[in-house]
């Protein structure tokens, strides 16, 4: 039989075996693997399910850890930034880290277009020194770019962005106006007019080519103002509404260099009256002799 004495340390070896063995498995318990979400744009729902309500909106390359999985693919996730807890598909996620590409705006401002080309609308104005975040590109040289400030997202030209903020101003050069070159730098093929122009009739069409066949792409009221852009012959001018970035083009008659008090009035083009057909010359023989009086009357 084991005294007093044997079984009090028969008691503390066990406690300090089991201590040990539970601090060993705490420290190699591995930590939670992180992965990255895969779309553009995805939403964390509250519950399994594409009817189910969305609790937060995540970005690609954001950081999540799995708490659990259901066998439909959904699992239940937790944000590494926010420490949101919700629900997305795992097919959404990637175990390899996505790289983050973030770039900096590199000229005064630039729109945000809806599609990558230059006829399209934009949803808004970027400016000088702005941060986005490239999502996808095209063979044309466009991005697809996700907007940190406000998180809306986009099509930039590839060429507008860098890795580095732009560097500052020289105060000179702080108001000169956007796409204007320095002194001594090569010209433009095709200058853009640095004037500012007002609409000078109650409404004008914007086309999206210099016809009047071609669809139009904004109506604008009087007196507001655009800026030109480029010209095509001296009918046409390409302007750019600055509210939204919208560019077309504009009959140049419809213009105004300052703003007017009213409307313009433009008077119908008159119609040219048809040339009357004439009649051929006739020779001395064929010219109309006076009719023969009638031998009953006489």
């Amino acid at each position: 039989m084991f005294g007093p004495g044997s079984l009090g340390r028969a008691v503390l070896l066990l406690w300090l075996l089991i201590t040990s063995h539970s601090c060993a498995l705490m420290e190699t318990r591995p930590s939670p693997e992180v992965f990255y979400t895969i779309p553009p744009v995805t939403y964390l729902r509250e519950y399994p399910g594409y009817a189910s309500q969305i609790i937060a909106t995540l970005y690609q390359a954001e950081q999540v850890t799995i708490l659990s999985s259901l066998t439909d693919n959904w699992c239940r996730v937790q944000t590494v930034a926010g420490g949101q807890v919700g629900w997305l598909q795992q097919p959404l996620l990637s175990a390899v880290p996505i790289r983050l590409e973030t770039y900096y705006l590199q000229v005064d401002e630039a729109p945000l277009r809806n599609e990558p080309h230059e006829e399209v609308l934009s949803r808004q104005i970027l400016r000088r020194g702005d941060q986005v975040r490239k999502l996808s590109e095209n063979r044309q040289g466009w991005w697809r770019v996700l907007v940190e400030s406000d998180k809306s997202i986009g099509w930039l030209p590839a060429a507008l962005l860098a890795a580095q903020p732009p560097a500052e101003r020289p105060p000179e050069a702080a108001g000169k106006p956007p796409g204007q070159a320095d002194p001594g730098a090569g010209s433009p093929s095709k200058p853009a007019p640095k004037n500012t122009y007002f609409v000078a009739v109650a409404a004008m069409e914007l086309h999206l080519l210099p016809l009047l066949s071609s669809p139009v792409v904004k109506v604008l009221k009087f007196n507001e103002k655009v800026q030109g852009v480029s010209q095509s012959g001296s009918g046409w001018l390409k302007v750019k509404y600055p509210e939204t970035g919208a560019q077309g083009w504009a009959l140049t008659r419809l213009l105004s260099e300052s703003p007017g008090k009213a409307p313009k009035t433009l008077a119908p083009k008159k119609k040219k009256a048809p040339k009357k057909p004439q009649r051929p010359a006739l020779k001395k023989d064929q010219r109309l002799q006076p009719e023969d009086p009638d031998p009953e009357v006489m």
